[in-house]
């Protein structure tokens, strides 16, 4: 019966499928105890279904292709590659353009702070290939990069770069780099949780939720609304706004694929060839930010409602991490134990170190808040759009007190909307 289906309809079926597995992995969620305690993604639980039931485990000992048809588990290796870009085109979509005085004075210490935790990650990442890796574990010189693209990136940025590591043949760094994410995720979540819970018993860490309140605060951290975006759209519109959402997220990447192709051919007409490998996603915030822009200068920013971009970049990520775990070979992340354990030592402590010791120096006032956001940023938690903090912890949860979320620059843990 499959093999009669074309290969639209093989498509559509493993949309389908995917779906039935994430309304499994939901209600695995809800059952066990810990996953629940510990935020993990319905996604993420998904995508281990995926894994145990497919191929790789299940029908290794049936002998068989598990629970999944081969085409369909084809089908899902791509999604990823695709999806990331909807994820990154939704990113400006809905929001609030500020002038670059106020952008910078708002998100000037979370752009410093996280780009000296990426280079860091870079750098101790590459000296580990150098001097460890490679030497005695034979992986090659290309993983350098690995653990700030995991890390940092996640799940979508490892399977957005995936073509460029095949063509510098090193394809084994992709499942190696979606097993990185997943366990920066899970112990992101962990060591954020106990880091949180340190801060608060800390007597010489201030924080904000430890101050006495003022009767005229509202304390509700997700009642927090940025005119025009978050302005209801109008009724006569023609579309509705999730699928006005839906043709904006669209006319984003054709603009994005735009700028890339263009830049593309500058550059090679000027005899270089060094963005011929460069992904699409990174350019669809800049297609995302000039959509936005064109939007709000036509006067039209109010009939693009921020839930409906929201909703449809959720799917996209969800869909982008039951796919991408689903897929990720086990016999190469088996192969590479040694390499997963050091980067993974590296990258936690890394990332521990620059919250205590140099949050407070990149941070002013509510340092801690400020930073654990950046924390999670650079830990495969960071979901645009998304509906709950990182710290959505009953004890880290903050009051909208600091410009961290009165300023509505949210950084947000991919498993809350789960």
């Amino acid at each position: 019966m499959l093999a009669q289906l074309s290969d639209a309809q093989t498509v559509g079926l493993s949309l389908a499928i995917l779906g039935a597995v994430l309304v499994v992995g939901w209600i695995v969620r809800m059952k066990v105890g810990f996953l629940h305690t510990l935020f993990i993604p319905a996604s993420v639980v998904s995508g281990f279904l995926v894994l145990i039931l497919g191929p790789q485990v299940l029908g290794r000992f049936t002998d068989s292709h598990g629970l999944f048809p081969s085409d369909v588990i084809e089908v899902w290796r791509v999604i990823p590659g695709l999806m990331i870009n909807v994820v990154f085109a939704a990113i400006m979509l809905g929001k609030t353009l500020p002038s670059p005085r106020a952008l910078w004075d708002a998100a000037a210490p979370h752009a410093l702070f996280g780009a000296f935790m990426s280079f860091g990650q870079f750098a101790l990442g590459g000296l580990a290939v150098l001097l460890v890796l490679t030497p005695f574990f034979g992986l090659p010189a290309e993983a350098g990069s690995l653990l700030e693209m995991s890390f940092a990136g996640g799940h979508g940025t490892i399977a957005g770069m995936g073509q460029v590591f095949s063509d510098e043949g090193a394809p084994e760094l992709v499942d190696i780099g979606l097993g990185l994410a997943t366990i920066s995720m899970v112990t992101g979540v962990v060591v954020g949780s106990m880091l949180v819970r340190w801060a608060v018993r800390h007597p010489r860490i201030p924080l904000r939720r430890n101050e006495p309140l003022r009767s005229d605060e509202n304390y509700d951290v997700d009642d927090i609304h940025v005119v025009p975006a978050d302005a209801k759209p109008a009724n006569e519109t023609g579309l509705h706004p999730t699928t006005l959402a839906f043709a904006l997220i669209g006319v984003t990447i054709l603009v994005s694929v735009g700028i890339l192709w263009g830049v593309r051919a500058i550059v090679s007409a000027l005899g270089s060839d060094i963005l011929d490998k460069m992904p699409l996603f990174p350019v669809a915030v800049i297609g995302g930010f000039i959509v936005q822009w064109v939007v709000a200068r036509t006067g039209q920013a109010h009939r693009v409602d921020k839930r409906a971009v929201e909703g449809i970049s959720s799917i996209a990520l969800d869909v982008l991490l039951v796919c991408a775990i689903g897929t990720m070979s086990l016999a190469t992340i088996g192969s590479n134990v040694p390499a997963i354990v050091v980067f993974t030592v590296v990258g936690v402590g890394w990332s521990v170190v620059c919250l205590i010791w140099l949050g407070r120096r990149f941070h002013g006032a509510d340092w801690f808040e400020h930073a654990i956001a950046d924390f999670g940023s650079r830990r495969a938690m960071w979901r645009p759009a998304s509906s709950s903090p990182t710290w959505s912890i009953p004890d880290a949860r903050p009051r909208p007190r600091t410009p961290m979320a009165t300023n509505n620059y949210r950084t947000s843990h991919s498993s809350a909307a789960a």
